[in-house]
């Protein structure tokens, strides 16, 4: 899953992705589940990489989910220990028992009320709305409405690449997100390819260097690789 933001890329990653999906609400009989988004905050990119479960500390329903304040407290803080303050709360999930599921007005203000509360240096939260067949993936900016749905990204908008340089020239990174748009839907051999060319040109970096501080973000149609 990877959406626009701006001039930022909005990540998350396949494993929480797989997560969102055994949540959906394909039962007649099945409750809303929710939880909070933790991630890290680049100047480029924003990769939600881990996610709360809903729990019997919880209160959820067919038609609501009301999370354990205290429960989401500590878990946003024990990420921000573990991460030496990396990892951050970045907003809200839930889902809802519809195909295309649209926030509710208590969703608009769950989210808007945790903006306004923010101690924290970011001035937007994400709101992730699971549907049965479609994610509602928006951002809350403070002292704005929340927006409509952000786009994520198809092999439509082809391939987005980002060389990283310092203020010498010297290169120390790049990003490549999206599809290559050489083939029909399903027909995945083009992507493939192209992404083991960045693949390979990072182990031929490490092949070749002594490099041991780096980020690496490698998603389904995204890798980031940065030189510390």
């Amino acid at each position: 899953m990877i959406y626009k933001f701006g001039d930022k890329h909005v990540v998350f990653t396949n494993p929480v992705a797989k997560i969102f999906d055994s949540y959906k609400q394909t039962k007649k009989d099945q409750n809303e589940s929710g939880g909070i988004l933790l991630g890290k905050v680049y100047k480029d990119l924003i990769i939600i990489d881990s996610i709360s479960e809903p729990s019997n500390e919880d209160c959820s329903g067919r038609y609501y989910f009301v999370r354990n304040v205290q429960k989401a407290q500590r878990i946003i803080e024990e990420a921000w220990k573990e991460s030496n303050g990396e990892r951050i709360y970045l907003g809200e999930w839930h889902t809802h028992p519809e195909d295309t599921p649209t926030p509710s007005n208590d969703d608009k203000k769950l989210l808007s009320n945790m903006l306004k509360d923010s101690t924290m240096e970011i001035d937007f939260l994400f709101m992730v709305i699971i549907g049965i067949k479609n994610p509602f993936v928006a951002v809350q900016q403070k002292g704005k409405k929340i927006s409509k749905p952000l786009k994520n990204l198809k092999s439509s908008n082809g391939l987005e690449i980002i060389i990283y340089e310092d203020q010498a020239g010297k290169i120390f990174g790049f990003k490549v997100a999206g599809y290559l748009n050489l083939g029909p839907p399903g027909h995945d051999i083009y992507n493939a390819a192209f992404s083991q060319i960045f693949i390979g040109t990072i182990n031929s970096i490490f092949a070749l260097s002594e490099i041991s501080d780096y980020i690496l973000e490698n998603e389904n149609g995204f890798i980031r690789f940065v030189i510390i």
